[in-house]
């Protein structure tokens, strides 16, 4: 039904995806603090545990990388409405 709907569908593993950090790929079950919070246990970032889970599914199946240094690999939150919308 999904690939009826949509455009194009990506397969993405969700494994570990709210686990890492998408400033620097960090994986720590530690980072996931509360359900709603993520801080990342190696390098410090905070954000909502779903925008950083959707973060690397995003980055995961167009291929970006979302880490390297530095982030900025995310899209802003108005960008990514308008990517969503298309």
């Amino acid at each position: 039904m999904l690939e009826y709907k949509a455009h194009r569908v990506i397969a993405v593993d969700p494994r570990h995806t709210s686990q890492t950090c998408t400033a620097y790929g960090h994986v720590d079950a530690r980072s996931r603090r509360t359900r709603d919070r993520f801080h990342c246990a190696a390098c410090g970032p905070v954000d909502h545990a779903d925008l950083n889970a959707g973060a690397n599914i995003l980055a995961s199946g167009t291929g970006a990388a979302a880490r390297g240094g530095g982030g900025g690999a995310r899209p802003g939150r108005r960008e990514n409405d308008r990517m969503l919308a298309a």
